[in-house]
């Protein structure tokens, strides 16, 4: 038997050629020379023994096993590896083979046609390969970012194409978010949008939604007076992606919401809408704007009558409709237009009665929507213009510069965002609690060559040993204090002339803050430098969570990718607080200056890291009960201290206001 060498992927280290060779000679001899070890596949006899294998081949298994296809295998292995000691040295190569494992379940999938499974499977590798900052430069994560976007609009058709139900919720709001931010890049005219043809993706797109997602997808009523003005650039653009057939779907969904829950500004609208539509594309929808002016008690109802009775066959959509839907009709009435033209388009408007007089007999309700999609900039562009004292003594600062306040047109990735599952940190760590740096070293049992469910029998029962050594942890973990920066708001705050208002709005006073000294751990042997760059990259990824969980949204789960222990809950009651309140905080962060980065290791394996930044900052607390919303301008210094995770990634643990910037 002669071992043939084969080429692995691009970006594992050396050690795990070396450790691949060394496996596959020790399984090539024990199955030639040693009988226990071989079994019978033929007639189903499985080994008597198992191979023991020592940490350092650990990468060179997973690489084989997913060169086989053992892809699963392969994640349920990195996954519980991932939780113990003695894997960090070899955090890079496992997390690596997870990663083409799930590249690799994406391929399948998309064999199969199943695209959102696939879109789900390339966002987990990417997730997994920004994990680690020496996989941050590898081709393979440009690659999938590359065709996460490629496939977004893809995705978000299948997604919507999804039966209404409970457990297809979250995937379909992230799909009508993906819709949105995909509009939002192609009604920018500067943008790039990886959309090739508009008014087909469009069209199946508002086809698939409900009446009221298509209304607040967008602000359609301003867009359909910028599409009045056809010499403008923003109007020539919009018809390239918004087409007729659209926006008269789009004017059908505001009639049909209006008209179902009695909100003549839906109505209103539609008739805008209609107006501007004979205005821009000058197509004969007088019928439809004389249906409007009835339903808002400006119109009689004859004239809307004789216009739909005398439309022209092939006019229109509405005339195409009647031909197919009043063929044997000689006298259509409006009543029945409404319901087969209009409510019938749409889930949501199906079941209403078409019926006059329950429209007229009973309340009207003249709301004020609010167009704002999940995810999109537009909260920050709103603080942009309401705060013009605190951007002025800010002289050439940028707000583009800053990741937080960047539009989401300019930023093709945010469709990406919106699409990816939000339980994608379960995938890489499920639940298990990192164990101390000094347990045992225990060595893997690994069987290779036999069926893979022989091979995972093994594995999980190694697993439960590593289970029972995790009791050993409580002995090692580190108790870090509680953070002073909420503090810095209360003191910001207080500045205010709602200083009262605010105070009951956040529980400062139960904050505690302790010396940053008091969160070391043991004997520093050796400090060296972060590069600043990385130091930078996690305390944006920090400030962007921030502003996510005490944001619009209530973003609460995310505070766990950046935080941990006394940190992570207070900042969870914080916002947990401001939920509960009905009340949130615009952040814009104006500049970031980090101005030292060291990491410390025990010796032990631990490690921890210190990062002293500048921050200038601005918010502004948003309570729908106030008139006047208060809002803050600081400069300030910060000291933050982080904990290397078991993945390679890093936490916050405790950040202290040291001084004013």
């Amino acid at each position: 038997m002669e071992l043939k060498n084969a080429e692995i992927d691009d970006g594992y280290t050396t050690d795990v050629i070396a450790s691949r060779q060394n496996l596959l000679m020790d399984v090539r001899d024990k199955l030639l020379f040693e009988q226990e070890y071989a079994g019978n596949l033929k007639e189903r006899i499985p080994p008597k023994s198992s191979l023991r294998l020592p940490w350092a081949w650990l990468p060179g298994a997973l690489c084989l096993l997913q060169e086989v296809g053992e892809d699963k295998t392969v994640l349920e292995i990195g996954r519980a590896a991932l939780q113990h000691p003695d894997s960090k040295p070899y955090v890079h190569d496992v997390l690596l083979s997870m990663a083409l494992a799930e590249c690799s379940i994406a391929k399948t999938t998309f064999e199969k046609n199943k695209v959102s499974q696939g879109f789900e499977a390339l966002a987990r590798a990417q997730h997994i390969l920004k994990n680690r900052s020496s996989l941050l430069t590898l081709p393979l994560l440009s690659q999938i970012e590359e065709s996460l976007e490629e496939l977004a609009p893809a995705c978000t058709l299948e997604m919507l194409s999804l039966p209404l139900t409970p457990d297809n919720a979250e995937r379909r709001r992230g799909a009508v978010a993906a819709l949105c931010e995909l509009l939002r890049q192609g009604l920018e005219v500067e943008t790039v949008c990886k959309v090739q043809d508009w008014p087909s993706f469009l069209n199946h797109a508002l086809n698939k939604l409900l009446a009221v997602e298509i209304i607040d997808l967008l602000s359609w009523g301003a867009l359909a007076i910028t599409r009045k003005n056809k010499k403008s650039l923003e109007s020539q653009n919009q018809r390239v992606v918004i087409d007729f057939n659209c926006f008269y779907l789009v004017m059908l969904a505001h009639i049909a919401l209006g008209f179902s829950r009695r909100q003549i500004d839906l109505i209103n609208i539609a008739k805008s809408i209609c107006e501007c539509l004979i205005a821009s594309d000058g197509i004969d929808l007088k019928f439809e704007e004389a249906f409007c002016s009835f339903l808002l008690g400006q119109g009689d109802e004859k004239v809307a009558a004789d216009r739909l009775q005398h439309l022209e066959i092939g006019g229109h959509p509405a005339s195409r409709s009647l031909q197919l839907k009043h063929k044997a009709s000689q006298d259509p009435s409006l009543e029945k237009w409404l319901k087969d033209v209009v409510l019938c388009a749409f889930a949501d408007t199906r079941d209403c009665s078409p019926s006059f007089a329950n429209f007229f007999g009973g309340p009207k309700r003249v709301t004020n929507r609010i167009k704002q999609c999940k995810g999109s900039a537009q909260t920050i562009s709103n603080m942009s213009q309401r705060l013009p004292a605190i951007i002025r003594p800010l002289g050439d600062c940028s707000f583009e510069n800053s990741p937080s306040t960047v539009n989401s047109t300019k930023l093709p990735g945010d469709a990406v965002k919106q699409l990816t599952p939000s339980n994608l940190q379960s995938h890489l760590a499920q639940g298990q609690t990192g164990v101390c740096n000094n347990v045992a070293s225990v060595q893997l049992k690994r069987n290779l060559g036999m069926h893979h469910r022989k091979i995972r029998d093994i594995w999980w029962a190694t697993r439960d040993m590593l289970v029972r050594l995790t009791c050993v942890s409580l002995l090692g973990c580190i108790v870090f204090v509680a953070s002073k920066l909420p503090v810095m708001f209360k003191k910001q705050v207080k500045r205010l002339p709602d200083v009262a208002i605010t105070q009951k709005l956040w529980p400062f006073s139960n904050l505690s803050s302790l010396s940053i000294s008091s969160a070391g751990a043991g004997n520093v042997l050796y400090k060296r430098q972060m590069p600043l760059d990385e130091a930078e990259a996690l305390v944006r990824q920090w400030q962007t969570i921030k502003a996510e969980a005490l944001g619009p949204n209530h973003e609460i789960e995310s505070l766990s990718d950046v935080l941990r222990d006394s940190m992570l809950h207070q900042w969870q009651d914080l916002a947990d607080s401001a939920k509960a309140r009905s009340c949130f905080w615009r952040f814009v962060l104006l500049r970031l200056s980090v101005l030292r980065a060291e990491i410390m290791s025990d010796g032990n394996g631990g490690e921890m890291a210190e990062i002293e930044a500048v921050l200038e900052e601005a918010a502004e607390l948003i309570d729908k009960n106030q008139q006047n919303n208060p809002n803050y301008y600081s400069t300030y210094k910060i000291q933050y201290v982080l904990k290397r995770q078991y993945d390679g990634s890093w936490r916050f643990c405790q950040g202290s206001v040291q001084s004013p910037g």
